[in-house]
């Protein structure tokens, strides 16, 4: 899920996601043209043998993608690093960012008097 911020765009986290996910999309692209493929085809004398073969093909892809990539997103866990101070919290809560996968979050800390950080430890 892309969060996009008073619509200054994508973040970098934003495209790190895409740019991980690019093969699957990639992948999906191929199978919505060979649909497409057929469609046509019905309007010009039926889809052939090798139409039949390209959407099976393109089907098998973007499974094989989606499988690889759920298979390498269980393998990684982040290792957040501290990259700065959010500009919203006035309690010098800090920026985390994965140097990996690019995923950030806020650590909102009671220790600092941050209010949010209370509600969450309680």
């Amino acid at each position: 899920m892309i969060d996009n911020h008073d619509d200054q765009g994508p973040s970098a986290v934003d495209l790190a996601m895409i740019e991980q996910e690019w093969p699957l999309i990639a992948a999906e692209f191929d199978l919505l043209d060979a649909e497409i493929s057929l469609i046509y085809a019905e309007d010009h004398g039926g889809p052939t043998a090798l139409d039949w073969r390209r959407v099976r093909r393109a089907e098998s892809r973007v499974t094989r993608t989606a499988a690889e990539l759920t298979a390498r997103q269980r393998e990684h866990v982040c290792r957040l690093v501290e990259v700065g101070l959010t500009t919203d919290c006035a309690y010098g809560c800090k920026i985390l960012r994965c140097p990996n996968c690019g995923r950030e979050q806020v650590s909102h800390r009671a220790v600092y008097g941050c209010p949010d950080g209370a509600s969450r430890a309680a």
